[in-house]
């Protein structure tokens, strides 16, 4: 191809180019004002501002008047769930920075398909009601899930306008982050006490009445109590290090879940047939105490068969099942390596080996 011919194509290609270029000047920020015109600030603004602000979240289906889960900050700055027990703060923190903070607008529904969206968030959507003191600061209706599976149906109060939501980054969807069972949202913290609080923990245990005992805090000192009257050993040989930090581990002791389903039936069969393992029992300064007991949790096909050593074992190594102040209808899961240093035995304060 001669070098004429090559500039010419180039000139042809170069204005093709320049009137592409010119186009595109001319009518996209006319497409982008169309589309961003229809995108109204009050009908898309889903993200949470401010979320330290926020005091109470209450959602509710639509379709239910029980059916629903409040998340409010009380007068000791303590977040509760429906008034009755403190919720996870790490939940709470997720739900309110990054999860209601960070919802945006994915795209919108297509004119064709609204009706039928607002037709299903009429019937099924969870209303979420957030509150900043006594101020109603926002409400999202969350549907479904839109068809390419990638965000959540979501509309604003006194909008007619639904949208498809995501949360960039996170991977799930939106609609997932509002949980409607209570559980859910309880703190996993079992006794909710401070080293502070505390006035007294004793750990029983029905197979050993000779390992058990009675921690008792006066005022800043610990005292050590067999349980078996007599069973007193040399002061001088009390490891009051070991004494104190065993005082602070109910501070922070927590249970992995609670069972439900079939599990839920199985541990309800167990512990009423069994003995527990151990009983714990908690008091406060305040008045207030707590009860936990555990029972060991028999072999099931997600649990280890084999000891370390490859011996057929009878009881789950790893969990254990906890009942909390007599609730058996919330039996707990509580994790072995968790509490290996709860299940001590009144000789070990003073260096006996178990």
């Amino acid at each position: 191809m001669s070098d004429k011919k090559k500039k010419s194509i180039w000139s042809k290609t170069l204005l093709a180019l320049s009137m592409l270029l010119v186009l595109a000047v001319i009518f996209i920020p006319i497409i982008d004002k169309n589309f961003k015109s229809t995108l109204k600030p009050e009908l898309k603004n889903f993200a949470l501002e401010d979320p330290e602000e926020v005091t109470e979240i209450f959602m509710a289906t639509k379709n239910s008047t029980t059916s629903f889960v409040k998340l409010s900050l009380n007068d000791k700055g303590v977040w509760m769930v429906n008034d009755e027990f403190p919720a996870e703060p790490e939940k709470i923190k997720m739900l309110l920075n990054e999860y209601l903070a960070r919802l945006i607008v994915k795209n919108p529904i297509p004119n064709g398909g609204i009706d039928n969206v607002v037709k299903s968030m009429a019937s099924n959507a969870i209303k979420v009601e957030i509150y900043k003191g006594t101020h109603k600061d926002k409400v999202i209706y969350v549907g479904g899930n839109s068809a390419d599976e990638m965000g959540t149906h979501m509309m604003l109060e006194n909008s007619s306008r639904p949208f498809v939501v995501h949360i960039p980054g996170f991977m799930g969807y939106p609609s997932a982050i509002f949980n409607m069972n209570p559980k859910k949202w309880k703190s996993l913290n079992i006794f909710q006490t401070s080293i502070v609080d505390l006035k007294s923990v004793s750990v029983f245990y029905p197979a050993d009445a000779g390992g058990s005992f009675t921690i008792h805090k006066e005022e800043r000192t610990l005292r050590l109590e067999p349980y078996i009257v007599g069973d007193l050993k040399d002061p001088k040989a009390l490891d009051m290090a070991l004494l104190k930090q065993y005082a602070a581990t109910f501070e922070s002791l927590n249970y992995e879940s609670i069972y439900e389903g079939l599990a839920a039936q199985l541990a309800d069969s167990v512990i009423r047939v069994d003995q527990p393992y151990a009983v714990i029992n908690l008091d406060r300064v305040d008045g207030t105490d707590h009860e936990l007991k555990i029972y060991k949790k028999p072999v099931t096909a997600d649990s280890p068969q084999l000891d370390n050593f490859g011996n057929p074992v009878n009881y789950d190594l790893d969990r254990f099942y906890g009942v909390l102040d007599g609730n058996t209808s919330d039996i707990l899961s509580v994790q072995s390596f968790v509490f290996k240093n709860i299940f001590k035995k009144y000789g070990a304060f003073y260096g006996e080996k178990y």
